[in-house]
């Protein structure tokens, strides 16, 4: 027997629902979105997990018309469609990577070393100018 929480109907038969009811994808989404972000999450960190299982949710819904009934689990189907996700935002990362290596900035540090320079000396010129105003 299942336990009580457990919806008998598979993900196969969700997912042949929503066709006509697009709202019963829904039912896939909290099936399958926890554990689809904990993956994601282990791989590129809790804030890209997010978009990921967005992106796959969509994704998924977008070609639930091809779903091959005939298999009653979606986990793979989902995690397939993580995986790509997962590959194509590490490659983008890759790219965005080499062309910071390639124009010398540094996505890290917004400021450069010169900004930081002209901060300092515009601070020290407003010191030296309070100082004057508040000892006369």
């Amino acid at each position: 027997m299942p336990p009580p929480d457990h919806d008998p109907e598979d993900d196969a038969a969700l997912i042949e629902r929503s066709w006509l009811n697009p709202e019963a994808f829904a039912g896939l989404y909290d099936r399958h979105a926890a554990p689809l972000h904990r993956y994601a999450a282990r791989r590129l960190g809790a804030g890209a997990a997010d978009d990921i299982v967005a992106d796959t949710f969509l994704d998924a819904f977008r070609k639930r018309h091809r779903y091959d009934r005939t298999v009653t689990d979606a986990r793979p189907w989902l995690y397939g469609i993580a995986a790509n996700l997962i590959g194509k935002h590490s490659r983008s990362e890759v790219r965005m990577l080499r062309a910071y290596a390639r124009t010398g900035a540094d996505p890290v540090l917004p400021e450069t070393q010169t900004d930081e320079a002209d901060g300092r000396l515009a601070s020290a010129a407003v010191r030296q100018d309070l100082a004057a105003a508040t000892c006369c």
